[in-house]
């Protein structure tokens, strides 16, 4: 009886405390990067992206491409 009420007991603490240290990780998370800082970072890769592309296009038909297509994500 006594073996079984100390076994319960230590589960009860370990719930509690990692309880406590999962939501201290996901409130670190959460301030950690916002959702705006991660859309203009995710922007940012795009438009990388899109002018890698563009160079890559423009010197495979041997021309720069027309401007007004360059400036979609300007």
């Amino acid at each position: 009886m006594i073996r079984r009420l100390f076994w319960f007991l230590l589960g009860g603490l370990a719930a509690l405390f990692g309880y406590g240290w999962l939501r201290r990780q996901a409130d670190q998370l959460a301030t950690k990067e916002s959702v705006d800082e991660f859309i203009d970072g995710l922007v940012e890769r795009v438009i990388t992206i899109k002018d890698k592309v563009s160079d890559t296009v423009g010197g495979a038909t041997g021309g720069k491409r027309d401007s007004s297509s360059d400036d979609l994500f300007e």
